[in-house]
């Protein structure tokens, strides 16, 4: 049984590489916590392998080193359509934890939608 996730994600969209063994694809973040990322790629990695991203951020790149918790390809998947990946970083970078609080922070502060009259 997988174990919940006890760590709050928060939505953030950047572009990152993804390594997995000698393969190295391009992809998109979905959304940040501290101790994970979830990404889409076209890459097919299996659970527990050890992954590489490089996350671009304004001028610079956070390094992040995981392993895959989870994928999820939908149910009418092509194979042009990427694949959902769930990320855990056992040891996240100062500069990716400063990361994860801003975008925290960001979203606390974006205001709710009125309601439709």
């Amino acid at each position: 049984m997988i174990k919940k996730r006890g760590e709050k994600r928060v939505p953030f969209r950047k572009l990152i590489i993804c390594k997995c063994g000698d393969e190295m694809h391009p992809g998109f973040t979905q959304d940040v916590s501290q101790h994970g990322i979830g990404i889409q790629t076209m890459q097919d990695p299996s659970p527990d392998r050890k992954v590489r991203i490089a996350l671009a951020v304004e001028r610079d790149s956070i390094f992040l080193e995981g392993m895959v918790c989870w994928t999820h390809e939908g149910r009418e998947r092509s194979e042009v359509q990427p694949r959902e990946i769930g990320i855990y970083i056992p040891k996240p970078p100062a500069d990716y934890l400063r990361l994860v609080a801003e975008c925290c922070d960001h979203a606390q502060r974006r205001p709710l939608p009125e309601p439709l009259k």
